[in-house]
């Protein structure tokens, strides 16, 4: 047992995998105590250039948003070990891009207890948030990693409830608008845009459809989203028993190329070398009963992806 042990540890805590013909890949970060089970393969694998345990699996984080500020991923987290239960402390942590190691991070305040999305300014100075489609919240980011507890920007907006508003699961910014979406279940939901300015005012009234610049369709199942170098929107959709990665025309929302992913797939973000960051979910200390155990960090090379 104890050598089983010892070899499940190498798997798991120096796991070279197949990266492209004649090339291998070691994981990043802190592998997971909890388990000895081996990584899945899964349809994106040939794309995946760096590979990182997602942060906080350890002490029981459920990885769900990520953006990319400052040359540093930022991934929101909420705690919870029970199935039963998605809401929980949440926290972002600061990950180097290279190797996977929590180099900072910082506590979210009380009223956040999912974290689904994150998304950035351009220069790092602002971190926006998303709660499980209840509110949008802003953070000054280099004085939330100074203090290590989040440090408002603005006061946070709740958004109104009820079919075709818009939601805060997913999160991205595009450089003027803050694109915000909901999770749907059952057929295609909806991405808005509005101005940050405008959504941050202090204002006590739910914030609406009406208050928003655009929306376009995106899929159902939607977790995460993200926009690359050319102005295109990557959307991320999963649930417990698979995923997919879609293409997006951010003006009309056509779909314009899919690809199979792993179950559990959650935010996106864009890096300056053109990689497509993702995290997944599935075999975190909640979901490590799914079928899935790809509990990463990792970066997609969308040039490696399949023809559509």
């Amino acid at each position: 047992m104890m050598l089983r042990r010892l070899a499940a540890l190498l798997l798991t805590g120096l796991t070279l995998l197949a990266a492209g013909p004649g090339r291998a890949q070691q994981i990043g970060g802190a592998a997971p105590r909890y388990t000895d089970r081996a990584l899945s393969a899964t349809p994106l694998d040939g794309a995946i250039r760096l590979r990182h345990w997602a942060p906080g699996l350890n002490d029981g984080y459920v990885p769900q948003g990520l953006t990319i500020a400052r040359g540093t991923l930022f991934v929101g987290a909420y705690h919870s070990t029970d199935k039963t239960i998605n809401r929980g402390a949440a926290k972002v942590f600061a990950v180097d891009p290279q190797n996977g190691a929590v180099i900072g991070g910082f506590e979210l305040p009380a009223a956040i207890g999912h974290a689904d999305g994150l998304a950035a300014t351009p220069d790092g100075g602002l971190l926006y948030v998303a709660d499980n489609s209840r509110a949008l919240f802003v953070f000054d980011l280099g004085r939330s990693l100074q203090a290590g507890r989040a440090v408002p920007a603005g006061e946070p907006r709740r958004l109104a409830e009820g079919g075709g508003q818009p939601g805060s699961n997913l999160l991205a910014f595009d450089g003027t608008y803050l694109w915000f979406g909901r999770f749907h279940r059952e057929g295609p939901s909806q991405i808005f845009a509005a101005d940050p300015a405008k959504i941050f005012t202090g204002s006590k009234t739910p914030m609406t459809e009406a208050e928003t610049t655009r929306h376009i369709a995106i899929p159902a199942f939607a977790q995460g989203a993200t926009f690359d170098a050319e102005g295109q929107l990557w959307i991320s959709a999963s649930n417990g028993k698979g995923g997919h990665l879609y293409k997006l025309d951010a003006h009309d929302g056509r779909i314009l190329a899919t690809y199979d992913a792993m179950a559990g797939i959650e935010d996106l973000a864009h890096d300056a070398q053109g990689r497509l960051w993702a995290v997944a979910e599935a075999g975190s200390q909640r979901w490590s009963a799914w079928a899935t155990f790809f509990p990463l960090l990792f970066a997609i090379d969308p040039a490696a992806l399949p023809r559509p």
